[in-house]
């Protein structure tokens, strides 16, 4: 990862202050921010909220976006995120939905021998791991169905006017 810092984003980005706010409101106002954003731009999100580099790593992750790295103050953090371009979100989108039918097949593989038999170390851990992963996947996966579905009735929709 490239060494990141305010002033080397200070001069073609934008600062989101979000101090004194805890997760998942520092997020709120990045995607908020996103969306009315041109591709590759660069954001640093300020906050107080130490627990926040997980929450902003898995949305970068979930989103497509590009987490490139924090810095640390002692009064606050800044988060640096890249909006990625809708290439690279459907790249991403692709993703959830390969990463769900692993972890479908995984649990369909696994649960037997977790449930019905004494399984080994390896099939616990993958039935773990599956597991874990439902949650943030489940939530991509409805995601990208809304989207679907909005691009499905706005046509339609527009049909019906006329």
């Amino acid at each position: 990862m490239n060494s990141i810092n305010l002033d080397t984003i200070a001069a073609n980005s934008t600062l989101i202050d979000a101090k004194g706010s805890e997760c998942p409101i520092p997020i709120i106002k990045l995607k908020s921010s996103l969306k009315k954003a041109a591709d590759h731009t660069v954001f640093g999100v300020i906050t107080t909220d130490k627990f926040a580099e997980p929450n902003m790593r898995d949305f970068c992750k979930s989103t497509g976006n590009e987490f490139l790295g924090v810095e640390h103050f002692d009064e606050h953090d800044i988060y640096y995120v890249k909006k990625r371009t809708i290439e690279c979100q459907k790249c991403s989108n692709t993703r959830v939905v390969l990463m769900a039918v692993a972890a479908a097949g995984t649990l369909a593989y696994t649960a037997p021998q977790v449930f019905y038999s004494n399984p080994s170390a390896w099939v616990t851990f993958a039935f773990l791991a599956a597991l874990a992963s439902l949650p943030p996947l489940s939530m991509n996966l409805l995601r990208l169905v809304k989207q679907a579905i909005k691009k499905q009735v706005a046509p339609t929709q527009l049909n019906a006017a006329e």
